[in-house]
């Protein structure tokens, strides 16, 4: 059965690094992606996807949705490390 979990992130957090942490962690586990801004929204489908949106969408915090059976474990494995200031820095 899919899990659906969602997390904010803000712009400095969301440095290249990360979305390319939080990219291989969902593909590892064949998770869809989606990403939403104020004005618009996105599927994710290839790393290049990820680094678009962001740069198309510049505000200053975006809504990060995961799909799949690991989903909340992976939201939950993120949102500490950016909570706790262990970011990955770009």
């Amino acid at each position: 059965m899919s899990n659906i979990k969602s997390f904010k992130i803000t712009a400095k957090k969301m440095t290249l690094r990360n979305m390319i942490e939080l990219y291989h962690s969902c593909q590892n586990v064949s998770h869809q992606i989606y990403i939403y801004s104020k004005k618009s929204m996105g599927k994710i489908k290839d790393i290049i996807d990820f680094e678009t949106y962001r740069m198309i969408n510049p505000d200053s915090e975006y809504v990060i949705v995961i799909e799949g059976k690991e989903a909340k474990h992976i939201v939950n494995r993120f949102e500490k490390l950016w909570s706790n200031n262990a970011l990955l820095k770009g």
